[in-house]
């Protein structure tokens, strides 16, 4: 285990304790105290907890990126999520294709291929490098409306049914996907593409 996990393990089954002795040495004598008590000890338990479990996750995720890339040398991948509209944006420019999200997606020189993202299983591509025309970044609120999630919008040139511009969630090995990581992951990509050759 990492430091950093050691320490949120940590923090956490000692805030965990520490709120159950408080709870026990103030009894229930004071009720108003012990709900104070419970509350606050609990959020912060759940806090390390919820902070925990981001970095175990985050790690594993650029792991398994990295073991990929090792083993596929020249190919770039992230881990993609779909937005509300990503199913129908694939689906509207070719409707053959079968896609399962979330999943990590290869970039190189023949274009974007998605692999599962746990386990093994057979590479799906997705388009072709002359297929892709460009990227930019896109925001969505949150459900709270308090920030902006960040993802990357992918533009494809016509095929089947049209023209379409594919929206997705996705991270690398960066620990934020703020717009700053998000266009330094399409520098990525792009540089993984490579320029587009000419028929």
């Amino acid at each position: 285990m990492r430091p950093s996990t050691i320490l949120l393990a940590t923090f956490t089954a000692l805030f965990g304790v520490a709120t159950i002795v408080l709870a026990l040495l103030v009894g229930t004598g004071d009720m108003e105290v012990l709900f104070q008590v419970l509350r606050l000890g609990g959020l912060v338990t759940v806090g390390f907890a919820a902070g925990l479990v981001i970095t175990v996750t985050n790690r594993r995720r650029r792991e398994r990126l990295q073991q990929k890339s090792v083993a596929s040398p020249g190919t770039f991948f992230v881990n993609a999520h779909p937005t509300d509209t990503t199913y129908g944006e694939l689906d509207a420019w070719r409707p053959a294709l079968r896609v399962f999200f979330p999943c990590d997606l290869g970039f190189d020189r023949n274009g974007i291929t998605a692999w599962p993202d746990e386990g093994s299983g057979p590479a799906i591509p997705i388009a072709t490098r002359q297929e892709v025309t460009g990227f930019d970044v896109f925001d969505e609120p949150t459900p709270r409306g308090v920030a902006f999630r960040w993802g990357i919008a992918v533009s494809l040139t016509p095929r089947e049914a049209g023209p379409a511009t594919v929206h997705l969630w996705m991270s690398d090995e960066q620990p934020h996907q703020d717009e700053y990581a998000m266009r330094r992951t399409i520098m990525k990509i792009e540089k993984a593409l490579g320029p587009k050759t000419t028929a």
